[in-house]
Formats: C-alpha cells, structure tokens, sequence
C-alpha cells in the first residue's frame, strides 16, 4: 500500500485513466480518456446527521491497485458471455485520528464505476447521510438528454435535448454528447440502504449530486 497525495490507475486496454487524492484536505477524482480530461478534477465526501462528517480535514492518503478478469454466463440478454475485466484502486483517507473513508474506483475500457466505503470505526456507527457531495466536472461543452428530477410524474416525462449548461435538476441516467463526440452517462446501482441520485447543475457543467429525501423529508 502506497502513501502519497495522489493515486493513478489506467484501464486494462489504456483507454481511461483515474486519478484520486487529496486537495485542500478534500477527497478528488478526476477521468481522462486517450490522455485528454473527460471530467475534471471533482470533490468527493459525505454528510451526516448527528456524526462527525466525511468531507473534508484528511490528512493522510494511502492506495492500493488490484486487477481483475473472469467471464460470466447470464440467462438472457443481448450477449450470453459478459467479461468482467477491470483494474482497481482503493484510497483510504484519514485524518490520523478519529475518521476514515475508503474510495474504491474500478476501471474498464469503457467506464468507471466507484463507490464510498465506510471501515468500522469507534466514532462511527450506524449513520443517517444528509448528503452526498459527489461532483461530474464534464471537461469539454457537451448536449444533454435529460429528464426533470421529482415532478408529479416521476419517470415518465419525455425526454429533452439541450446543451448541458441549460439544466437544472435531472434524473439518472442522465446521457450526454460532447462537442468532440464522446457519449458520456451518468447512473447509479447497487442501492442498498442509500438513497437514490438525482443531479443538480452548479456553475457551468458541473453537476452535483443530490439524494432523494424520505418521503417524511
């Protein structure tokens, strides 16, 4: 496990690269594709209620790569034989004390999926999150087909085709296309415990996620 500011793992076939660390203390992503920033540098962290919150004050930065390759069988679909092949990086952030967060990004050739992971730890237990403050920095000006997020109708409004920058608070998936032609979508899985994502647009193109409150608020 290596200990430094930032980490970097590249897809099995060098398409994308991810880069994570720590700037100001906050948790960063960035996603480069053929060398060229795809979204730029991107903060990262969670909030709580009534708990010390994970966003921010980490002091220390250490990594870990793994890779992985098998191919699996599904009953129906498109292709009978899915390759499941992806290299690894894991940061764990802490402040040296009290609070630790794990960062687990896997990358493909044509994507990258990452989730927060939370250590057993004395100062945090069983937690309710109030927020998420996942950020999507899309890099280059990009078209958007998009959907509005918790109308009356829920998911079945038509979808809308606007420059990205026209947006305001969208339902995953949320697809778009930049000006040099790369499609990028923005969606979610494995909700257990945790509140669905919808986006909200901040300066520009950058989009903030926003988690779906109880129905009690």
């Amino acid at each position: 496990m290596a200990h430094s500011d930032a980490g970097t793992v590249t897809s099995p076939g060098n398409i994308l690269t991810v880069t994570v660390g720590l700037e100001g203390q906050i948790p960063y992503y960035q996603v480069s594709r053929h060398g060229e920033i795809v979204i730029a540098k991107s903060r990262l962290g969670l909030r709580f209620k009534d708990a010390l919150h994970l966003d921010g004050g980490f002091t220390h930065a250490s990594f870990a790569k793994t890779s992985f390759d098998e191919t699996w069988t599904q009953p129906w679909g498109e292709k009978e034989n899915i390759r499941n092949h992806y290299n690894e990086l894991r940061m764990t952030v802490s402040d040296g004390l009290k609070r630790r967060m794990v960062l687990t990004f896997r990358v493909y050739d044509d994507g990258v999926g990452f989730r927060y992971e939370l250590p057993k730890q004395k100062n945090l237990g069983e937690v309710a999150i109030i927020d998420e403050l996942t950020e999507f920095r899309i890099s280059d000006p990009a078209t958007a087909w998009w959907i509005p997020a918790r109308g009356w109708n829920r998911y079945e409004y038509l979808y809308r085709k606007t420059p990205l920058t026209e947006i305001s608070h969208v339902h995953t998936p949320l697809t778009m296309r930049t000006d040099k032609g790369l499609h990028i979508s923005v969606h979610e899985a494995a909700l257990v415990d945790y509140a669905a994502m919808t986006l909200r647009r901040g300066r520009g193109q950058a989009l903030q996620a926003d988690l779906t409150p109880l129905s009690d608020g």
